[in-house]
């Protein structure tokens, strides 16, 4: 399992961007403007089982209501 929080520096750079992460090397292997992109730049690179994360705006937050 990949620990997303162990990645905030990493993840600085892709603000409002899909990114697709290797499960295994917990690396950034695709970046895209939608999770379609961000998959198909993986897939390019040889990467074809990845994880799909939105890098969030950091000028916002989110709360999610029950």
């Amino acid at each position: 399992m990949v620990e997303i929080s162990t990645m905030s520096e990493k993840l600085a750079q892709y603000e409002n961007k899909w990114v697709a992460i290797s499960e295994s090397d917990e690396e950034i292997v695709g970046v895209g403007d939608n999770a379609f992109e961000a998959t198909e730049d993986a897939e390019r690179k040889g990467h074809k089982e990845t994880i799909l994360f939105k890098v969030p705006a950091f000028d916002r937050a989110f709360i999610p209501q029950i």
